[in-house]
Formats: C-alpha cells, sequence, structure tokens
C-alpha cells in the first residue's frame, strides 16, 4: 500500500478532537461522518464516543432506542483505508468503542473497509464488455478483475454478490453453478459472460493457493461508489510527495491531478517538475465523491500547501464536476507548524476546515497560530484542553500574497495589518537569483592553506559538506578560479563574511563550463585537481562529478565533466544584497568587493546584483525594513525564502536623486557599519528611522507602520 510502503503517522487523540471540534460534529447520529484515511480508527472512535455522550443526553427525547441507534452509527460512521493492518486495527477500535450496544444485533457489519478513497474502480470497457457502462476494472498485486456493473450499484447487491462468490469458491460450484446461486438469490447476472470470467479468474486464483480472501477485497473496494454523501469528511490523509509514490500509482492518478486542475496546465508533461502532495489529490477527491453540497470537510494536512510554490491549484478552491462548478469554502486554517504534532515526524502540520457550495467566498480567512509557551515537545498523548494550556494561538488572517491571483501564496497577518503589507506586495523592480550551485561541493568548496611564492594556491578541499562526501585532497592549482564564498551560516543581518573559497569552474558570460581544452592548456593544475573526482564517463559512481544528479540532468557527456550551474554576469556583480533560503528570520545583508575580490554566494544563498554601493545599501534598507520583514513574514516558510522575494516585495528602484532614496541608503550603511565593528548600541534607533523612510517610500501610513510593528514584536 502506498502509506504502509512510507510510513505512516497516525493522529494523536487531541488532534482527532480538534478537527471535530472546528467541524462542528457533535455526535448526532443522523449525520454521517466518513473518515477516508482512518487509520487505525482514532476519527472513527472519537466520532463513535460523541454519538453516545450526545444519546445519553437526548435519550428521552430523540425518540429511538438503542437498536436503532446501532442501525444510525453502521450507517453513519464510515472508514477507509488502503493499508490491511490499519482495516484490522480500525474494525477493533471500532468494536470496542459500540461493545455495550452489540446486543441490539445479532450481526453486524462494520462500516471500515479496505479500499482506496482516491482511485475507485472505474469504468472500463471493450467489445468483449460490451461498453464502459457495463463493467468497472478493480486493480489488485493478483491483476485486473473485471466486475459486472450491474452488482456494483449498491450495497446491498455488491455485499451479497461478494459473498456468493466466497461461499461457492469455497465449495466448489462450477461456474454455471454460480450463475444459478446468485438467480436464486436476485442478484441480478444478466451479463453472464463476464460472471463467468471473473467467477474463472477467482477459482484458478484459489487453484494457485492464492489465499481465498478475493471476493471481500472486491466488497471493499467498491464501498467509495455506494456509501452515498456525507455530512461530514475528518481525518489524516497521506503526506506523499508526488516522486515519492510508487510509479503505477502516478500513473493511475494522473487523470485526477488534471480533473482537479492540480499541477499547472503548463507542465503537465512533467508532474514533478513541481513539488506536489498526494493530500492535495486526496482532499480534493473527497469533496468531489463523498461530501455533500454544503457539508464540511476537517483534514490534518501539510502546512507547506497554503505558502508554497506547486499549491496554485490546490489553493484555487474550485473544481468542475458534471458541469458544476464547486467551490471549497476555506473557513479556517489552524497553523501547528511551531512544533511537532506527530511522534517521529517533522512536518510541517495544519488543520484545514472547509465547505462545499457552489457559490463563491471571499478572502479573507481566519487562519489561526499555535506556538508553544515554553521549550520542549508537546506529548502525543495530551488531551486537547492540556495542549491548549501549553500553546497560545493568534488570530490572524489569510489571502492571497497578489490580489490578481487569486491562488497565489497565502499572505497570513493580523487584520489590523493588512492594509499596510498590501502597500508592500507586489512585484519589485529588481531580480534575484539563486548562488552557484554545484551538487558536490566537497569537491568545489576548498580551504586555501598558503599563497606559493609564485602566486599558486595550496589548497585542501572540504570533503566532509553536504551529504555526498568526497576523498580528501591537497593540491596546488592556479588562483584563477579561485574566489571567495559566501555560504548560508556566514550570512546575519546587514552583513555577511565569507568562511572558505571556491573553485568556479563555469564561465560567467557563457553560462557554461570552461571548455577542457581551455583548461588543460591554460589552468593545467586545476584541471589536474578536478579530474582526480571525474569518475567513469559510461558508469560514474557515486559521489563523483559525472555521477551528479544535476549534471545528468541538465548537460551532455559531452560537457566539461565540472558544469556548474546558477551562474551568469549577475554572480560577479561587486555589489550584492544576500539572504539565506532557509532562516527563521529573513536577513538580508550587503556584500561588496574583497580586496579587489568578488565574493561568491553559495546555492542556499539568494543574491541580487546592483551597480554601486549606494544602490545595495538602499535595496538592503529596504528588505531589511519592518514593513517588508512582515511581508515576506506573512507568505513564506522558513525553508523556502529564494528569489520568489522580490516577485511579491515591491522595492522600486533606485533613483540616485531621490532624497528618500539616498537617505535611506545611508542609513542602511550606518547599520552595516554598525554591524562590522559590533558598534550596535545605536542600531536599534537607525532601524526606526529606516522603517519610517521606508513606509514613506511605499506610502504606508503612521498607524499602518505602528499596527505592522506591533505584528512583528508578537513574533
Amino acid at each position: 500500500s502506498v502509506r504502509h510502503d512510507l510510513g505512516e503517522y497516525y493522529t494523536p487523540d487531541w488532534l482527532a478532537e480538534l478537527v471535530l471540534d472546528e467541524l462542528g460534529y457533535d455526535g448526532n447520529p443522523d449525520k454521517r461522518l466518513l473518515d477516508p484515511a482512518c487509520g487505525s480508527g482514532t476519527f472513527l472512535v472519537m466520532a463513535l464516543n460523541r454519538v453516545q455522550t450526545w444519546y445519553a443526553a437526548h435519550r428521552h427525547e430523540c425518540g429511538f432506542g438503542e437498536d436503532a441507534l446501532l442501525r444510525k452509527i453502521l450507517h453513519n460512521i464510515i472508514g477507509f483505508d488502503l493499508n490491511p493492518l490499519a482495516v484490522m486495527a480500525a474494525r477493533t477500535n471500532y468494536l470496542l468503542a459500540i461493545r455495550e450496544l452489540l446486543r441490539h444485533a445479532a450481526t453486524v457489519e462494520l462500516p471500515v473497509y479496505l479500499c482506496d478513497s482516491i482511485m475507485t474502480p472505474s469504468e472500463y470497457g471493450d467489445v468483449f464488455t460490451g461498453g464502459a457502462e457495463n463493467a468497472r476494472r478493480l486493480k489488485t498485486s493478483a491483476g485486473d478483475f473485471i466486475i459486472p456493473a450491474e452488482v456494483t450499484d449498491n450495497r446491498e447487491h455488491i455485499g451479497r454478490y461478494a459473498d456468493t462468490l466466497e461461499a461457492c469458491i469455497r465449495d466448489g460450484y462450477s461456474p454455471d453453478e454460480f450463475i444459478e446461486r446468485c438467480a436464486a438469490e436476485a442478484i441480478p447476472v444478466t451479463q453472464g459472460t463476464l460472471h463467468r470470467d471473473l467467477y474463472g479468474h477467482l477459482q484458478q486464483l484459489d487453484a494457485d493457493n492464492e489465499n481465498g480472501i478475493w471476493a471481500r477485497i472486491i466488497k471493499n473496494a467498491f464501498a467509495p461508489l455506494f456509501i452515498g454523501a456525507v455530512d461530514y469528511v475528518a481525518g489524516n490523509p497521506p503526506w506523499v510527495n508526488w516522486e515519492h509514490l510508487p510509479n503505477d500509482y502516478r500513473d493511475d492518478t494522473k487523470p485526477l491531478w488534471d480533473k482537479y486542475e492540480l499541477r499547472p496546465k503548463a507542465s503537465k508533461a512533467r508532474l514533478g517538475a513541481v513539488k506536489k502532495d498526494i493530500s492535495m489529490l486526496f482532499t480534493y477527491s473527497s469533496v468531489d465523491n463523498y461530501l455533500r453540497e454544503g457539508g464540511r470537510l476537517g483534514f490534518v494536512i501539510t502546512q507547506s500547501i497554503f505558502k508554497t510554490v506547486g499549491g496554485e491549484g490546490f489553493r484555487s478552491f474550485e473544481y468542475v464536476a458534471d458541469g458544476t462548478k464547486w467551490r471549497l469554502h476555506p473557513l479556517a486554517v489552524h497553523d501547528l507548524s511551531d512544533f511537532q504534532s506527530f511522534e517521529g515526524a517533522t512536518n510541517r502540520t495544519a488543520v484545514l476546515i472547509a465547505g462545499k457550495k457552489t457559490v463563491p467566498f471571499f478572502y479573507p480567512v481566519p487562519y489561526i497560530t499555535w506556538e508553544k509557551s515554553s521549550p520542549g515537545k508537546i506529548a502525543s498523548e495530551l488531551e486537547l484542553h492540556e495542549v491548549r494550556a501549553a500553546t497560545t494561538r493568534t488570530n490572524l488572517a489569510a489571502q492571497p500574497v497578489r490580489r490578481e491571483s487569486i491562488s497565489s501564496s497565502w499572505l497570513t497577518a493580523p487584520r489590523r495589518a493588512l492594509s499596510g503589507i498590501q502597500k508592500v506586495i507586489g512585484a519589485s523592480d529588481y531580480r534575484a537569483y539563486a548562488g552557484c550551485c554545484t551538487w558536490l561541493n566537497g569537491v568545489y568548496w576548498v580551504n586555501v592553506v598558503e599563497t606559493l611564492s609564485n602566486g599558486e594556491l595550496l589548497i585542501e578541499n572540504l570533503y566532509d559538506v553536504g551529504k555526498l562526501k568526497v576523498k580528501h585532497v591537497q593540491a596546488v592549482i592556479e588562483p584563477d578560479l579561485v574566489y571567495l564564498l559566501l555560504r548560508g551560516r556566514d550570512v546575519q543581518r546587514w552583513r555577511a563574511e565569507p568562511s572558505a573559497y571556491i573553485v568556479l569552474t563555469q564561465d560567467p558570460k557563457t553560462r557554461k563550463g570552461i571548455p577542457e581544452a581551455e583548461m588543460k592548456c591554460r589552468l593545467p593544475k586545476t584541471y589536474g585537481y578536478l579530474k582526480q573526482f571525474e569518475g567513469n564517463s559510461k558508469k560514474p559512481e557515486r559521489g563523483t562529478l559525472r555521477a551528479r544528479s544535476g549534471y545528468k540532468q541538465l548537460f551532455k557527456p559531452s560537457d566539461p565533466f565540472y558544469s556548474m550551474t546558477n551562474v551568469g554576469p549577475y554572480t560577479m556583480a561587486k555589489w550584492k544584497v544576500v539572504w539565506r533560503e532557509q532562516s527563521s528570520i529573513f536577513q538580508a545583508a550587503f556584500v561588496g568587493l574583497n580586496t579587489q575580490r568578488v565574493i561568491l554566494p553559495d546555492h542556499k544563498l539568494m543574491l541580487v546584483p546592483c551597480t554601486s554601493r549606494q544602490e545595495a545599501n538602499f535595496l538592503l534598507g529596504m528588505l531589511n525594513s519592518s514593513p517588508s520583514l512582515l511581508g515576506i513574514r506573512s507568505y513564506v516558510i522558513s525553508t523556502s525564502t529564494s528569489t520568489h522575494v522580490l516577485s511579491n516585495v515591491a522595492v522600486p528602484r533606485f533613483q540616485k536623486n531621490d532624497g528618500d532614496h539616498t537617505r535611506l541608503a545611508e542609513l542602511s550603511r550606518r547599520c552595516h557599519g554598525m554591524v562590522e565593528r559590533k558598534e550596535e548600541s545605536e542600531l536599534t534607533e537607525v532601524e526606526a528611522e529606516i522603517d519610517s523612510m521606508a513606509a514613506q517610500i511605499w506610502g504606508i501610513t503612521a498607524a499602518e507602520l505602528k499596527a505592522i510593528r506591533e505584528a512583528l514584536d508578537k513574533k
């Protein structure tokens, strides 16, 4: 199974209680609830407990007894999962939860099914089946089962049909005797050939010593088609990135990704080009297939869906089915990413509450952040009231970061600060680039051990950096391609200080690797150093230059084996503004010349080339101002503060004749100098001046700036 193969994290009770609370599910047994990824049954048990609590409170006025209550429960509290072990556990837990009611029924069929909530048995047809409307295909590890459509239209038919299949296989019936038995039990069998073929398939499996559960698997697999619409969908769908899904499952689900337009149209040929999480598809499929109009969905889902590139299709919150445009109304999001909600998992957790309607919805959406009140873990065994006591909650408002693009990343901030932030948001006149990418830093990143009398350098590689370790080498090379290297850890607010060197093997003008012939002739010692790490050209070993993932994806075998990427004229700019891609707090810094040598940022840093130091200081001041910081913080996640910052923070082009611009540049230069000289006593005062000047440039009022600063102070 997909979830079992990739690891599962079952929902702590307190989190399931939060979802049910936010859904408004009070346990009314006439309301239907489905968990389409039920795991061991946490949500189901919580719902069953609420039903029995509700009945205890309404026993005397509800008008029905415990026998009717049991029937309502078995009809209305439903679970699906595609992990057999999970289904067994869920059924056991379901049974235990209703054990006091079991005396009211001679037999009980628990509504927890082993099935795929997304990939339901599909319509299937050819000249032998008489058309797509006559059969459905069920894919299993034992091959495809072609099921006559006439027995799949309701729960009673498929249930009795599967039971009859199982009994006849066990008792050795012939195909014709099986057909007669079905007819005697009023099961429709007009499609005789299809029924005989299916029965023959099961007979063969039985003869091959396969276990006798296939009839029950067929029965379970069709559950999504006949349970009917529900009032609530609740659960914790699997969080699995597209590239980690089994190949067959990827292929089978592609039409559904397109049906719900969950991937950009331009990338339909390569869904994996953008990070996609199966929980996105799970959400839309569950709303479409199971939720009634006006019903509510509550899912534990990855918070990055609301903030990152790749979630645009999800954030459209609409789809078309049978000619009707449906809208998912996001009613609230609870952001729990400040702490680990699951034992052993580091995912960024959120809870989405959404409704299903045909009418549009309007932003902003309530967005509640949960933060720990003190260091330490939030134990999974805590009750919801204990988790509330151990956390603080902040009510924010969410809306698309770009008003012209309804599916753009969400901006989340206090409602009072939104008007000021909106004046910051927009496309900048500047463009950011990622720093130098090598895919094997241990070869390109070096320390200079000694500068020899002839100007050549004795270097040693940083062999133990990164995931892939390489051999430790000392070598003498020419100085021509050796530059100071700026790494993510070298950057702080206002200032950056290089800590190593990099061998730049890419020509910034051509954006290609320096030709090998040129390298051999002009820089033979550098070439000899790199040659030690080349690897076999036909079958390169892991940890060699030819085996690099990026090299194989972007270059031909005939290209220089040391080719890099993210190198262009911008890389060599004398003055730059840089920031880390991964940082809990956005921090921009100034980078200039160092003894007339250009400093090069690595791929974990974003850079903006500038034409003068004054321009760089202006840009730096705007980016480090409070309006910019809150704008950035409001829409990014800390692991993805990439080049998009200047697509969303509208820094204007520096004008040296503009007094506000030059004043801001001077204030920024002073901050850089204070940090460099470790004279930071007046820094807060100068930064406050920068805030006021940046606000003036953006047209932010004093009241709006105050709200922005208050929002930052609360973080």
